[in-house]
């Protein structure tokens, strides 16, 4: 049987969690400054704003960051290959955000209720461009992300004295937006540096017929993404439909500090794929126990989180958010739940449904999730606000995980992963990978 675990993996696993932790935990060091400066109302406007940008980049990414990376791991030996994988990808990255943010912008523009979040949102879109030229779909399937989370931490460490330094009342939320879009633009043209020192891709070139297949085959993953989105970043516009910024404000603070509890055991999952993909085709056995120790791991670390977090949600709240956020602690109570769901269900539907074949059943299982959160959460934001908001999210994680499981019965593969030693250590027909 292939080794799960070596000291390639193992870099792999801490850099991940080293640019994925920074994302998140940098930002946690500027919340409480903000948190004061902005106040309530001005964080509900920006979380807005950014939730509306969240939707252009979902659909931007469309998908690529798991199957392009996938298909690298696979093809990584194939240069010829791999050039025409990164250029389609990165075509039709481009096409899709010149069209997102365009309409994004215009319907902004033009809708004098969300007339003064336009430069907010026009602000915060340069994270788009960051995120075209950031590459991480390249440097994971390569298993290369030593340099690149250096280079993404280093960036995510400039935000913090810029932010102290340009934000200083509730009329500079727009700055607030721009920094995390400034610091990431610089944080990929260092590692498009790093890209072009690979030599791993070829002169630039546009094949319609390849962008269009990248789209085709990334769909059911898009879909899957954008039908989590329905219960995750849609909740913010809905309960500013039916609340008020403030409550927005409420809901964000507990939203931050949920994202920074969660960046070390979501990306366990992310760390994993790379190799998972890679070995699927070659030792099916050694995939499954790649698989088992991700999930395993994910799962012990959001237990201990959920746990602390019950225990000391108010203290954690009232020092990083101030006591004008302290009804933010009940919400984080509640999302937090959501980590012994969706941290099982993710890293499953991408080690396991996808190499499996069964892409288009995961993505129906988010869709479904998604659709039934909608008319849910309108309900319990209408009746019970931000921590109504909550509940339905982790009504539609739980939605999911059960749905993963599910799927993995039906097809006979969950026996497979509860049950390894009876898998023979052979290679798995290539075309299900």
């Amino acid at each position: 049987m292939a080794k799960v675990l070596d000291k390639s993996l193992v870099i792999n696993i801490f850099s991940l969690l080293a640019y994925r932790g920074a994302s998140f935990l940098f930002p946690l060091a500027t919340l409480p400054y903000l948190a004061r400066v902005l106040g309530v109302e001005q964080m509900g406007t920006l979380a807005l704003a950014i939730a509306c940008v969240l939707y252009c980049s979902t659909i931007s990414d469309w998908g690529f960051n798991v199957f392009t990376t996938k298909d690298i791991a696979h093809h990584r030996d194939d240069k010829e290959r791999v050039s025409q994988l990164f250029w389609s990808t990165f075509n039709a990255k481009l096409m899709l955000l010149v069209l997102t943010s365009g309409t994004l912008l215009t319907a902004t523009w033009f809708n004098p209720a969300w007339h003064p979040l336009f430069f907010i949102i026009l602000a915060n879109c340069t994270t788009l461009i960051g995120s075209l030229f950031s590459f991480g779909w390249l440097m994971q399937g390569f298993e290369k992300l030593g340099k690149t989370a250096m280079i993404a931490t280093f960036g995510n460490f400039c935000a913090i004295p810029l932010t102290f330094l340009l934000v200083k009342s509730p009329q500079d939320t727009w700055l607030a937006a721009l920094i995390p879009g400034t610091v990431s633009i610089i944080s990929a043209a260092i590692t498009l540096k790093f890209v072009l020192e690979m030599k791993v891709i070829g002169r630039y070139r546009f094949e319609p017929r390849e962008i269009k297949q990248r789209i085709t085959d990334s769909l059911d993953v898009f879909i899957a993404i954008a039908g989590a989105n329905l219960f995750n970043s849609v909740n913010v516009v809905i309960l500013a439909s039916f609340t008020s910024t403030y409550m927005v404000g409420i809901y964000n603070g507990a939203d931050r500090l949920r994202k920074a509890a969660n960046s070390v055991p979501e990306q366990i999952g992310s760390a994993f794929f790379p190799r998972v993909s890679h070995l699927f085709g070659r030792d099916k056995r050694a995939a499954i126990a790649a698989t088992r120790k991700s999930l395993l791991l994910s799962f012990g670390l959001s237990l201990s989180i959920v746990i602390f977090t019950w225990a000391f949600a108010d203290l954690v709240v009232s020092i990083l958010l101030g006591k004008d956020f302290i009804p933010s602690a009940d919400v984080l109570r509640v999302f937090v739940l959501c980590f012994l769901f969706g941290n099982v269900a993710y890293p499953a539907g991408l080690q396991i449904l996808i190499p499996h074949g069964l892409a288009r059943q995961r993505m129906w299982v988010m869709m479904a999730a998604g659709v039934i959160n909608v008319p849910l959460c309108c309900f319990l934001a209408w009746k019970f606000g931000a921590i109504g908001a909550a509940w339905s999210m982790v009504g539609a994680e739980a939605f999911v995980c059960f749905g993963i499981f599910a799927i993995m019965h039906r097809h006979g593969i969950l026996r497979e992963y509860l049950f390894p030693s009876e898998v023979k250590s052979q290679p798995v027909n290539d075309s299900a990978a």
